[in-house]
This record gives structure tokens, sequence and C-alpha cells, in this order.
């Protein structure tokens, strides 16, 4: 793992939420793959021990999706239930996207999205919550891609998915423009094989969580037995240099080997593009 350096990143076992996440006005984004029941989805019980974590402090719950599917997923949720409960607001980013951004794509193509407003102030606290899920178009859905993805107007989303390679460096440039994250990987379930829908669920018993996504990101793919740097967008948000990191023991003590996606040869393929 190179030279060990202290940086801000630990693990628990199942059902933990860590005591260094910060009561701070805080934006939930969660990684909600499907408007259908999917044990990829978040779990609820992870979602209320958060609220309950920030009681007191303006809250938002986030994640992107088109409007008609957002209302069904908030309802399968359970979302609107645990909102009322704990104060918090229910956001739609389809419709509150309104700030304008450019990126550029790995061939120089500009690309123009709408993002949250609430993701480029740095008075609110984003927190990213991810179940790790081999996923058919990033290979390993972890932090980062709920970070950077659940803050744009889904109307625009689509423009990113150009090929893998350009995707996987959208995802670190979104990322690189926000500021103040806690980042938690509910890790009690993994989601292998051909997911985020039709994979299959598998015990790992582990929640990782950091104030970056991509070291957080880092080491939780390497406790699932991955080359981190297999995850696109993970090299580019390190520009292809191996961070210095300490993995958590208990991370070390849980370390598997994911199933991937069978399409997981052909996402690869973005390593010999240029």
């Amino acid at each position: 793992m190179g030279n060990l350096i202290w940086v801000m990143i630990g693990a628990l076992g199942p059902d933990a939420i860590p005591k260094e996440l910060p009561k701070k006005d805080a934006l939930i984004l969660l990684a909600v793959h499907s408007y259908i029941p999917t044990p990829s989805n978040p779990r609820p019980e992870v979602i209320e021990a958060i609220l309950e974590r920030l009681q007191g402090r303006d809250v938002s719950i986030a994640f992107s999706m088109p409007k008609s599917y957002f209302e069904k997923a908030v309802k399968i949720l359970g979302l609107e239930k645990l909102a009322n409960k704990y104060k918090a607001r229910i956001l739609q980013v389809q419709g509150n996207a309104k700030e304008k951004i450019e990126l550029t794509s790995t061939t120089g193509n500009k690309v123009r999205v709408k993002v949250l407003p609430q993701a480029l102030d740095e008075s609110v606290m984003k927190i990213a919550v991810a179940m790790p899920v081999s996923h058919s178009q990033v290979i390993l859905y972890l932090t980062m891609p709920t970070a950077s993805l659940n803050i744009v107007d889904p109307k625009d989303v689509q423009n990113l998915y150009e090929g893998f390679r350009p995707l996987y460096k959208y995802i670190a440039d979104l990322y690189k423009i926000q500021k103040n994250y806690f980042c938690i990987i509910d890790g009690k379930f993994v989601i292998e094989g051909d997911g985020p829908i039709k994979g299959f669920q598998r015990y790992w018993g582990v929640t990782v969580y950091g104030d970056n996504c991509g070291e957080t990101d880092y080491a939780t793919a390497w406790g699932l037995g991955l080359d981190p740097f297999d995850l696109g967008y993970l090299y580019f948000y390190f520009e292809g240099r191996q961070p210095s990191l300490e993995v958590p023991k208990a991370l070390v003590d849980n370390k598997t080997k994911i199933k991937l996606s069978s399409n997981v040869g052909i996402q690869l393929a973005w390593k010999r593009e240029k």
C-alpha cells in the first residue's frame, strides 16, 4: 500500500455509524439504484441512524432520478416518514440543480451540466452513503460516484455516458469541485455479479468511512480484492499516483474478493483507450 501515513479512514462492524460524523447542516446523497425494491438500494435503517445523529441541524436528502421514478423511490425507501420524523427535507435534484458547470472529457470535448448549488456550498457538509455494488457501468459503485452523479440534473446525467473512460473522468472531476465531505460505505452486505439490479447479496459486515471519498473508496476497493485503479474514477482522481494511506485493521481482517459484473472485461477497456 506504499508508505503509511495517517488519513481519516475508519472501519467498523455492520450497522455502526462512526462517532466522527460531524453534527453539521448536511446534504445526504444516496446511491439509489432503482425505484423498485432491490438489495442494492440504501438500507432505511442506515439513513435513519444518520438522521438521528444530525437531529437539530438543517438536513436535506437527495439523489438524482427523473421525477416520476424519484417519487416512487422515495416511497419504497420510506423517506417521507423518516424526513417527517427527523424534520429533514427531501430534495429532488431535477428542478433544483441550477448551478451550471462545464466538464472536459478525456478527448477534450466540453459537456455542460446543472448541479445542486448545495453541493458547491462549503458551509454544507455533504454525506455520501453507498453500499458496495458491482456495477455494469462503473465496475464498483461506491461513494465517489454517489457524490458526483447524484448532484447532477437527471436530464444531464445521460450526457456523461459517452464511454467508460470519459465517464470515469467526469465522476472524478465532479467530486473535485466539491468540499466538506463525509463518506460512508455501508458494507454489511455487498452486491456481487451483474449489479445493481441483477446482482446478488452477500454478507460482508464492514462499515468504512472517511472525510475523502477517493481515499474511502480506494481502501474499500482494496478490501474487496480489487486493484483500486481498475476503478477509473479513482485513477483519474489520484491522477494515476498511488495514494499513501493506512488501511484500518477491521478492513484488513475482513478482506475478501467480490465477484464483478459479467461485462467487467469491456469496462476495463478504458485502460487501453487514449
